[in-house]
């Protein structure tokens, strides 16, 4: 057998077993359903398509894709309120560079979310390529949100064109509600943590507060499907600039299996998503009790929220950090650990939204909670016996498992 062969298939099978025995607190990967994984071997793989002015589809077949895609136009008026949807990108950043591109020019100037706010760090340097220029959206730090009074003190100068969230840390989510800004500002809202939690309810959907929102996002976060990106709006005049150029001027091969993927991942959702969504929130704010309980220093929004979303943010000294991911990284637990003002300058961030799938009990919270603070002590024995209690309840929940695709 081929030697490359040979070494793929023990990478597979090492990386098999990792997933099989990690203990998953990333907050931005998911258990994917085989339900939805099934189309990334569908025929839709590698199939083009392309409908100009004309209103004919220059690839032979490609009326196929057009047909899923007006699928995914439906399900999403059904799960967002959107009058215009496009998944033809692959990531969240991907959904946001083809919007910059689209609907931004040298004369915009825009806020942004940045990254010691927890702002994607790519944002800024996607803006700088393209020649926008841009300030911070004001924030205070103490209550993890949004300046809202100094941030419509800014929309009222009438300079910029866009606020732009783009939020990878995020506990408190924009209240939208509470921007006041003229009629010609748009909002981009990038809701890639979010977007299981929209879609089902559970917090609030940008789409339904101004209709000068782009909401845009990936699929692979609260939102538990293949990575994909999808942009949203019920702004005619933005849709049309979105329509005229992201396909053919910026995207060409858009990978409609990853679309197929999503679609059914919204199907899941409407029929599965609202409990298990509600579930990731409750957890995460169990899991921030017992931690609070135990000695940990955690960011709190109020007497009894730890945090709005999937997330958790143990705030941490910087070699406390860099010895708890090390530990962490040790003995097969994901995290994520940060050093920016945020967190105080240095912490680690959890994610609830994978372990949700698993439809853990308090009991297994505690559990868990136990095995973190098993890691900040570093006692082997206690991570080793907990880690094996906690492997044997990984049993993915809240799937549609009982639909078969053809």
């Amino acid at each position: 057998m081929n030697k490359i062969l040979n070494e793929y298939n023990q990478l597979c099978r090492e990386f098999n077993q990792y997933e099989n025995n990690v203990i998953p607190l990333c907050a931005a990967e998911n258990y994917v359903s085989d339900f939805c994984m099934k189309p990334l071997i569908s025929n839709f793989e590698g199939k083009y398509s392309f409908t100009g002015s004309s209103g004919n589809n220059s690839f032979i077949g490609g009326e196929y894709v057009e047909r899923l895609n007006n699928l995914l136009k439906r399900q999403c008026k059904i799960m967002f309120g959107a009058n215009y949807t496009n998944t033809e990108t692959l990531t969240g950043i991907n959904c946001f560079t083809v919007c910059a591109m689209s609907l931004l020019s040298a004369a915009d100037m825009v806020l942004v979310t940045t990254p010691e706010q927890g702002g994607h760090a790519s944002i800024p340097v996607i803006l700088d390529a393209i020649g926008i220029r841009y300030d911070p959206v004001p924030y205070d730090y103490l209550n993890y949100q949004i300046d809202y009074t100094k941030l419509n003190e800014l929309c009222q100068s009438q300079k910029y064109s866009y606020i732009i969230f783009c939020q990878s840390d995020v506990i408190n989510p924009p209240n939208l509600e509470q921007i006041n800004m003229p009629e010609n500002m748009g909002i981009i809202y990038d809701s890639t943590q979010t977007l299981g939690l929209i879609a089902t309810g559970v917090t609030t959907n940008p789409l339904s507060i101004s209709d000068n929102v782009i909401l845009i996002g990936g699929s692979h976060k609260t939102l538990p499907a293949p990575s994909c990106g999808i942009i949203m709006t019920n702004n005619e005049i933005y849709a049309k600039k979105l329509q005229k150029h992201i396909t053919p001027d910026y995207l060409r091969n858009t990978q409609p299996n990853h679309s197929a993927a999503l679609l059914l991942s919204l199907i899941e959702q409407e029929e599965c998503g609202y409990e298990y969504q509600k579930l990731i929130v409750d957890s995460a704010n169990m899991l921030g009790s017992e931690l609070s309980h135990l000695g940990f220093n955690l960011a709190k929004l109020n007497r009894t929220s730890f945090t709005f979303t999937h997330q958790l943010f143990l705030l941490m000294s910087e070699e406390e950090t860099d010895t708890f991911y090390m530990t962490a990284k040790h003995y097969n637990i994901t995290l994520n650990k940060k050093h920016k003002k945020l967190f105080n300058y240095d912490g680690i961030r959890l994610g609830t939204q994978q372990i949700a799938r698993y439809n853990w009990s308090n009991s297994e919270i505690k559990i868990l909670a136990q095995l973190l603070y098993s890691v900040k002590i570093q006692n082997e024995t206690e991570i080793k016996r907990l880690r094996s209690n906690l492997i044997s309840q990984k049993i993915p929940h809240f799937t549609y498992e009982d639909i078969s695709i053809k």
